[in-house]
C-alpha cells in the first residue's frame, strides 16, 4: 500500500479511506488505485479478491456500508447519502 496506509492492516486501511470521505462513493477499481496507486494489470489481479473479502468483512461488521441496492460500491455511512439525496 501506499502514502498513509502503508503498512495498516487492509482493513484498516480501507476503515481509514472510507471513513476520511464520508459522503464520497468508491467503486473497488477507486478504493484500489487510491490505497495502491496506479498497478499494473497482473498485481490488480493478485489484490481485487483481497480487497473484495476485506470490504465484505468491513461491510458484515458495521465498519463501514455499501450503498443501498447497488453492486460494488462502498461509502462510511449509506445514512449520509440518504440525508443529502433528501435535501
Amino acid at each position: 500500500m501506499q502514502g498513509e496506509f502503508s503498512g495498516q492492516f487492509l482493513i484498516d486501511a480501507l476503515t481509514s479511506l472510507l471513513g476520511q470521505n464520508p459522503g464520497k462513493v468508491f467503486n473497488v477499481a477507486e478504493i484500489i488505485e487510491e490505497l495502491y496507486g496506479e498497478l499494473d494489470p497482473s498485481d490488480v489481479i493478485e489484490v481485487k479478491p483481497k480487497v473484495l473479502n476485506e470490504l465484505s468483512r468491513g461491510h458484515r461488521t458495521g465498519r463501514f456500508s455499501r450503498v443501498p441496492e447497488e453492486i460494488g460500491l462502498y461509502t462510511w455511512d449509506s445514512n449520509l447519502l440518504q440525508q443529502v439525496s433528501a435535501s
